[in-house]
């Protein structure tokens, strides 16, 4: 009942899809915040910069399992009361994370926050395509997505400004607080929407049968993991593969993110008139030809900001109609597919990071944009080939 009665009142479901964009913006700014802080956790736990990367990785990891297991455990909650879970996770996470004497114990808080983040970002998506009709349903995914999308401009630039001023731990302090008063927002602003039935263990093994399942999460697999490959190690790909500095380094992360705000606000009007299947090819070939172009550009740093400007652009174009494509293969499953497309998503930031500190030692920055093509250009073959195979009709333009 509440269901149609917020569909019809468009400011109330603005309303409830602004507050599910922002806890997206505090999930990613929470998950990249170490990122900004590494050099002071480096300097102050006395461990490496590659140490610091496993931050990232524990977070990545436990979000991925977690979001394996949650539909099982949880997935029958309402989805209020499970958002407001996960943002509660995630502040412990934080706040422990401020107080802890080693960088043992702070990956431990980050195994927590990794846990509380599965908790809310598949539930955002799922939630967001029930607060609105059928045919509305990709527009709204596109707004809630665009939080996350700006965590990139807003939040990793924000925590490296606050960062100096109040400390690594202070910082993340503060980030508990906005996200106390997120949660705050949500629990106003969102209506009662019944979770979904009780996952079991057969419901596991129905749902991954469903045609396409497989194809689908192995491109979200490449697809993330071909753009972490660089970005994962930006700071010292930018310095060594064009000679970028810190002022350009920090140039090169506004534009990435400023660009992905770009494609992410195109994405709708595009999608409209390419169709999902198309829509989805279009920004795994705009991304694999922008890879192509870091293997030739010269070597000066606007040559990378502008590289990365393209591969963030038609990066963020490609998780919105992917969300839509993992509900329109399973509607009636749309909370547990959806959380296995989170959790791929993580496991590929995970994997794509790891290869890109790896691989820049042994293949060196001039080359290290090729894995990353290979990757994005087999998405792009697979993504094809599993629309041929679904004869999945594409509109005309």
């Amino acid at each position: 009942m509440q269901r149609s009665v917020l569909k019809s009142d468009g400011s109330s479901t603005g309303t409830a899809l602004s507050a599910l964009s922002v806890a997206y913006f505090m999930l990613g700014t929470s998950t990249l915040s170490v990122v900004a802080l590494s050099a002071s956790i480096s300097q102050e736990l006395q461990v490496t910069g590659a140490q610091t990367g496993l931050l990232v990785t524990v977070f990545s990891l436990s979000f991925a399992a977690a979001a394996l297991l949650s539909p099982l455990l949880v997935g029958h909650w309402p989805r209020k009361r499970l958002l407001l879970t996960g943002m509660a996770l995630l502040m412990v996470g934080l706040l422990l994370g401020a107080v802890v004497p080693s960088f043992d114990l702070l990956l431990l808080t980050r195994l927590i926050a990794g846990i509380g983040g599965a908790l809310v970002g598949p539930v955002i998506s799922a939630t967001a395509s029930t607060l609105v009709p059928a045919e509305q349903q990709q527009q709204a995914l596109s707004r809630v997505f665009a939080g996350f999308t700006l965590s990139t401009v807003l939040g990793i630039p924000m925590t490296s400004v606050v960062g100096p001023l109040l400390g690594w731990r202070g910082t993340l302090v503060l980030l508990s607080v906005l996200l106390l008063l997120t949660a705050l927002f949500l629990w106003k602003q969102l209506p009662h929407v019944a979770g979904g039935q009780q996952v079991t263990l057969r419901t596991y093994q129905q749902v991954s049968r469903t045609p396409g399942l497989f194809p689908a999460l192995f491109t979200t697999l490449l697809q993330i993991g071909s753009v972490f490959v660089l970005y994962g190690v930006i700071a010292s790909y930018l310095t060594s593969r064009f000679g970028s500095n810190p002022a350009w380094i920090s140039a090169t992360f506004l534009s990435f993110g400023f660009a992905g705000v770009l494609g992410n606000s195109l994405v709708g009007t595009l999608n409209a008139r390419l169709g999902n299947a198309r829509m989805l090819l279009f920004s795994l070939v705009g991304g694999a030809l922008t890879l192509l172009s870091l293997l030739f550009d010269p070597g000066v740093p606007l040559a990378g900001l502008i590289s990365f400007m393209g591969l963030s652009f038609f990066g963020q174009m490609f998780q919105t109609p992917q969300q839509e494509r993992m509900i329109r293969l399973n509607p009636q499953a749309r909370n547990l597919m959806l959380g296995f497309n989170s959790a791929t998503v993580y496991l590929g930031m995970s994997m794509g990071s790891l290869l890109g500190s790896q691989l820049l030692v042994t293949l060196g920055s001039p080359l290290l944009a090729l894995p990353a093509f290979a990757m994005m250009l087999a998405g792009a073959l697979l993504t094809g080939w599993a629309t041929r195979k679904a004869r999945i009709p594409v509109p005309s333009v």
